[in-house]
């Protein structure tokens, strides 16, 4: 079975430089508007922040991965809710920063107990989405600072930059950057949820996302990606 973007499987096929280093696709959950990236080169098969399950199985069975890398971005629930389904159909091999690795096994930290009123008045207060509270158990792997991973012939470089929450961390491979919920198209960066620290994003995650070069590619945690501009540099006060 060969997917394409926006076949009935719920995937779509990722543009700009990400596509010249691997096979790349998103899905969106549907709930929470986060994405789930997939990539594949040769025999290494990631995901990084996996949602809505379901959507993930279909890839995952057609590329019959040996094993699973799982690249944690933050611990909100939103970025984490197919991990504990995907361990226990897939050996998975999960990596995050060590305080990612902590929230995801709270579920304060995590977001999930508070996740209803969260999209409750994100909806417009229009009704009431059900979201069990989880957990996940810890990460296989964790850094703090940064990590280097190899895939396939590439490197995937991930760099804890906290502020969002204890735990944010962005990912860079081959010109493209996955930023979890920091670059959110149309959305300014959130400090005041559980964790979360303005003054933390302005020492550590601020400084670091101004020197992203013009021209890169952005895979935001929500939303579609898009290219570091002045415009994105102005919304976002970089």
């Amino acid at each position: 079975m060969a997917l394409s973007s926006n076949d009935e499987t719920g995937f779509r096929a990722c543009t700009g430089l990400i596509r010249e280093t691997a096979e790349a696709f998103s899905v969106t959950d549907p709930v929470t508007d986060s994405n789930c990236y997939l990539l594949k080169n040769e025999d290494a098969c990631v995901l990084i922040d996996p949602n809505c399950f379901p959507k993930l199985l279909p890839i995952l069975q057609e590329w019959n991965p040996a094993s699973v890398l799982v690249l944690l971005t933050h611990e909100h629930c939103d970025h984490i809710s197919a991990l504990n389904a995907l361990r226990e159909q897939f050996h998975t091999i999960t990596v995050s920063s060590r305080s990612c690795s902590l929230g995801i096994q709270n579920t304060r930290l995590n977001m999930s107990r508070l996740m209803e009123t969260f999209l409750y008045y994100k909806n417009g207060e229009t009704g009431i989405t059900p979201y069990a509270p989880f957990c996940c158990e810890p990460a296989d792997l964790c850094f703090d600072g940064e990590i280097c991973l190899p895939f396939g012939g590439e490197t995937l470089e991930i760099k804890a930059l906290p502020g969002h929450t204890p735990g944010s961390s962005v990912i860079c491979l081959g010109g493209g950057i996955f930023s979890g919920d920091y670059l959110l198209p149309g959305e300014q960066v959130l400090t005041r949820l559980p964790g979360g620290s303005q003054e933390t994003y302005e020492v550590c995650a601020r400084p670091w996302l101004r020197l992203i070069p013009d021209g890169t590619w952005i895979y935001p945690g929500h939303g579609r990606e898009f290219q570091m501009c002045g415009k994105v540099r102005e919304f976002h006060g970089l």
